[in-house]
């Protein structure tokens, strides 16, 4: 693809950021399966005040992807293709803090920016009744494999079976021997898990950089769960998960995740929601996130604990929520990993994480978060948040020295406006104020570590 080209295809993006087709393709009467094609992209407006984040940045998405009609009863076919890239539209300025005008990298997969394209999906499909299988290249959504993404979303290999065979139970099995890592791995490695590994890419301390990092690892690149995680090759990732409904308005969930030679987690949801007036709902929802060692313990033993709560009263009109996280405590020394929770493949599913800020899985933090939302009328909705971080006891980068610890309580104040005139179309800006628990410290170089970030997106959907 020409630079030309891609520029040009890049401009028409940010101006319709989710243009998707999803049509079922019919020949002389026979039915040919369905074809989606969708265009995404995302533009960064500014950051005032930062020193660290990304300042400037464009990016996007096309995605195509086909699936057949049923080749044999009750399966199918899905392929999808994902091509992303800046159009050679974003500033990649590799001068020192605080004067340069960084690059987001977390938009797009490649150095500067530079467009790949990758088959993410490639797979079997058997659905029949009760059960539904799926073989081969997919989206694996699940409580800790699901992560909220920029552009190009993270991949799995794996094979999953899901059973709705005895009533108010349903059961998932499945295994996950390889991931691609999408745009967002680069922003949840530095931006937001600052070199950590405890905010969706395991890779604190382990000498693995990705490619746009100085390092080998490549995104939208599919790798042995072990060698993602920037340790040797193992068995993959087995994962277990029932769910109950047998309860008027309750649900249960629980899942363990077998990370062969690493970790094993566990979590458990419980949600109740309850009418209070005509048209208002309360809604409670408590958490529990637990992860240990296993096997050869390749990231180090790992003994972490987190335990939230959350409260929603409202509606789809307004409605307000508050909720809690508090993470375990192994000792008070910093170079000890062992409290802070692991999180090398995209797990986020506590209630207390902003755009660009997952502190509540450091060691012990105490996280609350508070938001609303208001719709005055049809089609616009005024979203905010904000959520506070007790200093952790894990240091920047998990470095040994004692000039790289927590200084200061972090926080996180987003705000979002949308638009829907239509079904069609959308618009969408959101500003995040954000202040690192490391504001103050030299690592390795930046001082100053606040945000003050605008993006804008335009959406339209036929």
């Amino acid at each position: 693809m020409n630079k030309a080209l891609t520029g040009s295809l890049l401009v028409a993006a940010c101006m319709v950021s989710s243009q998707a087709v999803a049509a079922e393709v019919t020949i002389d009467g026979y039915r040919g399966g369905e074809v989606e094609l969708q265009l995404k992209a995302m533009t960064v407006l500014s950051d005032n005040n930062n020193n660290f984040g990304p300042s400037n940045g464009k990016g996007f998405l096309v995605k195509l992807k086909y699936v057949t009609p049923e080749i044999i009863e009750n399966v199918k076919v899905g392929v999808g293709s994902y091509t992303n890239g800046d159009g050679g539209l974003t500033t990649w300025d590799e001068r020192s803090a605080p004067t340069y005008n960084k690059g987001a990298y977390g938009m797009v997969v490649s150095p500067d920016g530079k467009e790949k394209s990758l088959l993410g999906e490639a797979y079997l499909d058997y659905n029949h009744k009760n059960i539904h299988i799926k073989l081969g290249r997919q989206i694996v959504k699940t409580p800790l494999t699901v992560i909220k993404t920029s552009l190009m979303p993270n991949m799995h290999e794996a094979y999953m079976l899901d059973s709705k065979a005895m009533g108010e139970f349903k059961f998932t099995v499945g295994h996950i021997s390889r991931i691609s890592f999408g745009s967002r791995a680069m922003a949840d490695w530095g931006v937001i898990g600052e070199k950590t590994g405890t905010a969706g890419v395991g890779l604190g301390g382990s000498g693995v950089l990705f490619e746009q990092a100085g390092g080998d690892l490549e995104q939208a690149k599919f790798y042995n769960i072990g060698v993602a995680a920037g340790k040797s090759a193992t068995n993959g990732r087995s994962i277990v998960g029932m769910t109950y409904k047998g309860i008027k308005n309750f649900q249960a969930d629980f899942w363990v995740y077998q990370s062969w030679n690493i970790a094993t987690d566990y979590y458990t949801e419980l949600k109740y929601k309850h009418r209070v007036a005509k048209g208002i709902a309360l809604k409670l929802s408590a958490q529990y996130l637990g992860q240990r060692d296993t096997g050869d313990a390749l990231a180090g033993k790992r003994d972490f604990n987190l335990y939230g709560i959350k409260v929603f009263l409202g509606n789809k009109k307004m409605g307000m929520y508050v909720a809690l996280n508090q993470s375990g405590k192994k000792d008070d020394d910093r170079t000890n990993q062992e409290g802070q929770y692991f999180n090398a493949w995209g797990a986020d599913p506590a209630y207390t994480s902003s755009i660009f800020s997952r502190n509540e899985y450091r060691e012990d933090v105490q996280a609350y978060k508070i938001g609303a939302h208001y719709s005055p009328f049809k089609g616009f909705k005024i979203m905010m948040s904000y959520a506070n971080y007790g200093q952790s006891l894990t240091s920047a980068g998990n470095s040994p020295s004692p000039d790289f610890v927590s200084q200061n309580n972090a926080y996180e104040l987003d705000t979002v406006l949308v638009y829907k005139p239509n079904k069609k179309w959308m618009f969408k800006i959101f500003n995040a104020k954000r202040l690192s628990e490391y504001d103050g410290v030299a690592y390795p170089t930046v001082l100053d570590r606040k945000m003050d970030h605008y993006r804008f997106i335009t959406s339209y959907t036929f």
